[in-house]
C-alpha cells in the first residue's frame, strides 16, 4: 500500500538514531529529498517555457484541426519532437512527489513497524493490550505515545521514539483533538503556506505568459485539501506538509529566477517562423 515507506525508512532511520527526536528527522529527511529533485524541477520549467514560446503554433494548429482531434494530436507531437519537447516532463516532478507523500504516509502511520523495526506479532501484541484494556484502537502512529506501548518497547530493549516537537506531540490528530491549541498550529501554517505557495505559482504563470485559469484554481482547491488532510491526518504529516511546501515555494522562486535570467528564445525554423508571420515578429516584440 505505502509504496516507498520501506525505502524511505532506509534514509529516516539512520537520521532519527543520530538526533533522536522524530520531528527533526521529519525536516531534515523532507529537505534533502526536495534538494535532490531540483535538477527534475529545472528540467520541467525548461519544457514548460518551451512549450510556451510554442503557442502560437500550438494555437494555429488547433483551428487548422479543429474537427480533427487525431491529426491535431499527430501535429502538435510532431511539433514536440521538432524542437525537443517532452510534454510529461513538467509532469514528472508532481507524480515523483505523489509517491514521496505515499511513502511519508506509510512512515508516519506506521512508526513502530518502520522506525523501530518492530515485527507484526509484536505490533499486534501491543494493540491485542490496549484494545483489551479499552482502548479504541484505529491506527498504529495512536498508540504510540500509550503508556503501556511505551513498557513494550522497553521490554523489547527498544528505546521509545521521541514525538516532541517543540512541545507538540506529532502523534495527535486534529479531528480528535479540538480543545488541544498545541495540536492545531502545524496545520495552520501548512495550510497559510499552502495558500502563499499558490499565490505565488499563479503570479510566476502570469509573468511567464501562461494562462492563469490553473492556477487560480489552485489558489483555492489546493489550501482546502490542505485544511482536510491536516484534519484527519498525524500532525507528523502536517508537519511534512508544511516543511515540503516551504522547501517547494523557495525552489521555485530561486528556479524561476534563474530561468529569467538564462531563458533562450526557441529557435524557430524558417518554415515556422513564415507559417507564423506578423504574430512571430510580435512575439519577439513582447519581449
Amino acid at each position: 500500500m505505502y509504496l516507498l515507506a520501506e525505502p524511505l525508512s532506509m534514509l529516516i532511520r539512520p537520521i532519527y538514531e543520530l538526533i533522536q527526536n522524530y520531528g527533526w528527522t521529519l525536516v531534515i529527511v523532507t529537505v534533502l529529498i526536495n534538494l535532490l529533485t531540483i535538477p527534475l524541477t529545472i528540467m520541467s520549467q525548461k519544457s514548460m517555457a518551451k512549450t510556451q514560446q510554442l503557442q502560437p503554433l500550438l494555437m494555429e494548429l488547433q483551428k487548422k484541426y479543429a474537427n480533427d482531434k487525431e491529426k491535431y494530436n499527430t501535429e502538435m507531437q510532431k511539433l514536440y519532437t521538432k524542437y525537443g519537447i517532452n510534454p510529461m516532463a513538467g509532469c514528472l516532478p508532481m507524480i515523483i512527489r505523489l509517491f514521496i507523500i505515499l511513502g511519508f504516509v506509510g512512515v508516519v502511520y506506521n512508526p513502530l513497524q518502520y522506525l523501530l523495526r518492530m515485527s507484526p506479532d509484536q505490533i499486534n501484541a501491543i494493540k491485542d493490550t490496549l484494545e483489551a484494556a479499552g482502548e479504541k484502537v484505529l491506527y498504529q502512529v495512536q498508540y504510540c505515545s500509550h503508556p503501556e506501548t511505551i513498557k513494550a518497547i522497553e521490554a523489547l530493549g527498544k528505546e521509545p521514539i521521541n514525538f516532541n516537537f517543540l512541545g507538540i506531540d506529532l502523534t495527535k490528530m486534529l479531528s480528535s483533538n479540538m480543545g488541544d491549541i498545541t495540536v492545531w498550529i502545524i496545520p495552520v501554517l501548512a495550510v497559510l503556506a499552502t495558500v502563499l505557495s499558490s499565490i505565488v505559482s499563479k503570479k510566476i504563470m502570469s509573468s511567464s505568459g501562461q494562462q492563469a485559469g490553473a492556477g487560480s484554481s489552485m489558489l483555492f482547491v489546493m489550501p482546502i485539501m490542505t485544511a482536510y488532510f491536516t484534519y484527519i491526518m498525524p500532525i507528523g504529516m502536517s508537519l511534512y506538509w508544511f516543511t515540503s511546501t516551504v522547501v517547494n515555494l523557495l525552489q521555485q522562486i530561486v528556479t524561476n529566477v534563474i530561468m529569467k535570467n538564462t531563458k533562450k528564445e526557441l529557435p524557430l525554423t524558417l518554415n515556422d517562423r513564415k507559417r507564423l508571420g506578423e504574430n512571430y515578429n510580435k512575439g519577439k516584440q513582447k519581449k
